[in-house]
């Protein structure tokens, strides 16, 4: 028995079993680096029969870019001589140095589609009947390459968020100190003091307590707005409404504010009503937000301009100051979180930087889209598009 098999691993036939049902992509090339012989694994993973193989040079069989790009044979193309696989191919029929597991990662042809391929490759010197030859041995990683990149890429994504995560604490935490602060130091003041305190000056620490608590408690509420956006928490519950009566209810209360600064809020809308499905709490927030930013960057006694353009597939809404304008290289920070731009409030109002971040998500989440456009010094103007 023993002499039967020992027979039978000697056969050719054998041999060629073993050889093709090897899952590594294996082939012999000679001194000229024209390929000999391959397994059934090499046909399969560079998709070519083996009348396709047998006689050609090593990178022409494998598909190289460059050798297909360049329609030049393996040896003459512009990387050749940069080409590791070649290098240690023929230091290893030279030399009878073998390599062991070295990384190819390259663009290759395969049925004529080029794709980026990852590969481990060992080399391996054989002389047989006086002739040398060099086996490769190939093995296919370039779905496990593609799934660590994914994995790296992933990784730096939610290092990323982490890294936006602790700055937006620590800015929330700083803007909440101060107001916070400012509460407890007044109150203080105003328990000690009993009743000496002068009527005038209490009322004054009054009403910086409630400014501050506001807000605090905006900034508070803003954030859990913009949290629950994140988290995908964006519910819109969208009805017909109509877009003409929620502008003019928005503008009516603004003007309340505006009267402060002796600011005028001008309604430019020749359509009697619009009917758009839309979330009106939503939509309103967005609208308070835009008018209030207008009002606290527009000098005293200058106009706010708000209009509504019917136009094919949209609803334009345009809210647009005489204010204090904002520089074009700044324009991009305005709708991210805590985005902040040089441009100062006219009367030292209060911003937390989440209101147009926390905008923008809504206007896209109905669809439409928001930007905003401005000079130093000439006024901005907010757009934002409904679609109908």
């Amino acid at each position: 028995m023993a002499l039967q098999l020992e027979n039978l691993k000697e056969s050719n036939e054998f041999l060629n079993i073993l050889f093709d049902n090897i899952t590594s992509a294996l082939f012999i090339v000679d001194q000229s680096a024209k390929i000999e012989n391959v397994n059934d694994s090499f046909s399969i993973l560079f998709q070519k029969r083996e009348d396709q193989i047998i006689g050609e040079l090593c990178g022409n069989a494998l598909g190289c870019v460059f050798a297909v790009e360049e329609d030049k044979d393996c040896g003459s193309t512009s990387y050749c001589s940069n080409c590791k696989l070649r290098k240690d191919i023929l230091k290893t029929m030279s030399e009878k140095v073998p390599t062991y597991r070295n990384k190819l990662s390259r663009d290759f042809y395969t049925s004529q589609i080029k794709d980026s391929k990852h590969f481990l490759y060992s080399t391996k010197f054989i002389q047989f009947h006086g002739k040398k030859y060099t086996l490769i041995i190939v093995d296919d990683h370039t779905e496990l390459e593609k799934q660590k990149r994914k994995l790296e890429e992933q990784n730096e994504t939610l290092k990323s968020l982490n890294e936006q995560k602790s700055k937006f604490l620590g800015i929330a935490a700083h803007d909440l100190r101060n107001p916070i602060g400012a509460i407890s130091s007044f109150s203080e003041i105003l328990l000690d003091s009993g009743n000496e305190f002068p009527a005038d000056e209490k009322e004054e620490l009054l009403t910086l307590i409630k400014d501050s608590s506001q807000f605090s408690l905006q900034l508070l509420n803003e954030l859990l707005d913009i949290s629950n956006i994140e988290r995908g928490k964006l519910r819109l519950e969208k009805n017909k409404e109509d877009i003409v009566q929620i502008v003019t209810d928005v503008v009516k209360i603004n003007k309340v504010f505006a009267r402060k600064k002796n600011i005028s809020i001008v309604k430019q809308i020749h359509i009697e009503n619009l009917n758009v499905n839309l979330d009106k709490n939503k939509i309103e927030q967005v609208l308070h937000n835009l008018l209030s930013n207008a009002i606290k960057y527009s000098n005293p006694d200058t106009s706010i301009s708000v209009s509504i353009t019917n136009q094919n597939s949209l609803i334009k809404i345009s809210i647009k100051d005489q204010g204090v304008g904002i520089p074009e290289s700044e324009l991009s920070k305005l709708f991210t979180e805590f985005g902040t731009t040089s441009a100062k409030t006219t009367a030292n109002e209060s911003s937390t930087g989440l209101g147009l971040a926390i905008a923008k998500k809504i206007v896209n989440g109905h669809g439409g889209e928001i930007l905003a456009k401005s000079k130093l010094n000439e006024g901005s103007e907010f757009l934002f598009t409904l679609p109908k």
